[in-house]
């Protein structure tokens, strides 16, 4: 770990904050600092944060916010990041409407972590199971416009003009897909050389992505309807070239792009009648993509060429999260919820999960001991995370977790591994 790089962020961060309340004192924010150790590698790294988020009246209808993150930085990313800055306008131009513009995060769907129909923001790659990774999004840049039609029912608007991909580092991509063809070929990922390109789609202000979505209430039940046009947020190859050479070493270029994709998304939540204290939320959503081929082309060290055409997306499928949330006499607040596909898995790979957690709040409040634990029932693979939050002031967190899981690291969750995380949170 580069201690003396974390040291000299932290009195980068301290002059900030000093900066910050002299001259803005509407600004409030937070600052992380986390720490993790991995049993397997032996390897202690840490990194930390400062969260800047400033509002301020433009007039009395219009708002200007702006959300920066400074990041101790790690491979391809920015020392500053916006998470968001966008105008906000209340009840403009018309008395019913509102709209925000600019660089946004939105939320759709019920569900409290991994919702299928919260397709709109790309995310950063993390192999971390804490709740802040599972939560974590990148900005896109859009107007999100709502239009209350009546006090239980409203509808949302979303235009975006530019298209932004998940993001995960170029060489840790190339190496997963290093690790995939070297698999599906039966040779050592040591002898096989990758080159990845990729095509971003057309996205422009005529040829927008766009979503509609419709929120109310039917009886005591909060419901939502949601339709989307946009496209994958992972690349996907649809051009594999591979060329055996003399000397027994591979080479391989793959081209990839982004499918497009149509969703239509179905939110409720409400009170759990059978269980007196208990909630339940849920999303259900229907994909259908465009027809996705990788063409994939092997060159033998002779010269001779073998096509081959792998269907990757082709027919519509369905994800799905449904959970209830319920709080015993004791105040343990359980969880438990069913997860058809995570944020990364499409089309063919889409497969079911169980999810089962638990917390308890001593009476002073300072003390949070939890556990959750992750189950694929496709291949039994499951990942633990045991911990606990404590918060000796109302505006100071410390968070320490211990990660594990089982299963082959080609599993659904054996890849997560085995970890420490230590989180130390201070609001302002």
């Amino acid at each position: 770990m580069a201690f003396k790089k974390i040291v000299s962020f932290l009195i980068v961060v301290l002059e900030l904050l000093l900066i910050t309340q002299i001259a803005w004192a509407d600004t409030t924010g937070e600052v992380n600092f986390e720490f993790s150790y991995s049993p397997e590698s032996g390897e202690l790294d840490g990194g930390a944060n400062l969260n800047l988020k400033y509002t301020d009246s433009i007039s009395d209808q219009h708002y200007l916010t702006a959300d920066l993150l400074f990041s101790y930085p790690e491979e391809d990313f920015n020392l500053i990041r916006i998470n968001e800055a966008f105008v906000q306008g209340i009840q403009t131009p018309w008395e019913e409407v509102d709209y925000r513009l600019g660089l946004l995060q939105i939320t759709w769907g019920a569900s409290d972590i991994m919702s299928p129909v919260d397709v709109v923001n790309p995310r950063p790659f993390s192999l971390s199971f804490t709740e802040e990774a599972l939560e974590e999004k990148l900005p896109i840049p859009a107007l999100n416009l709502e239009w209350y039609h009546s006090f239980t029912w409203w509808l949302e608007f979303l235009y975006q003009p530019y298209f932004v991909a998940n993001y995960i580092p170029h060489s840790m991509e190339e190496n997963m897909l290093v690790n995939q063809l070297a698999h599906s070929l039966t040779v050592d990922p040591s002898q096989l050389e990758l080159s990845l390109s990729k095509e971003n789609p057309q996205v422009d202000f005529l040829h927008p992505i766009w979503g509609i979505r419709t929120q109310g209430m039917l009886g005591n039940i909060d419901v939502a309807l949601s339709y989307f046009q946009g496209y994958y947020l992972s690349s996907y190859p649809y051009q594999t070239q591979i060329t055996y050479h003399p000397d027994g070493t591979l080479s391989s270029q793959v081209n990839s792009g982004y499918p497009r994709k149509t969703m239509v998304g179905l939110e409720f939540q409400g009170e759990f009648p059978l269980l007196e204290g208990s909630t339940f939320r849920g999303d259900l959503a229907l994909f259908v993509p465009e027809r996705w081929i990788n063409q994939i082309i092997i060159t033998q060290p002779d010269g001779t060429v073998i096509t081959n055409q792998e269907e990757i997306l082709n027919e519509p499928y369905w994800k799905a999260s449904f959970g209830i949330d319920y709080t015993t006499e004791q105040d343990v607040v359980l969880n438990t919820a069913f997860v058809l596909g995570n944020p990364y898995e499409e089309g063919k790979d889409v497969s079911p999960y169980l999810f089962l957690s638990a917390e308890k709040t001593s009476e002073d409040g300072k003390w949070t001991p939890f556990i959750t634990s992750g189950l694929s029932l496709w291949d039994g693979s499951m990942v633990n995370a045991v911990g606990t939050r404590y918060q000796p002031e109302t505006n100071w967190e410390v968070s320490f977790t211990y990660t594990f899981s089982s299963g082959s690291p080609q599993s659904k969750l054996g890849a997560v591994g085995d970890g420490f995380f230590l989180g130390i949170e201070h609001v302002f």
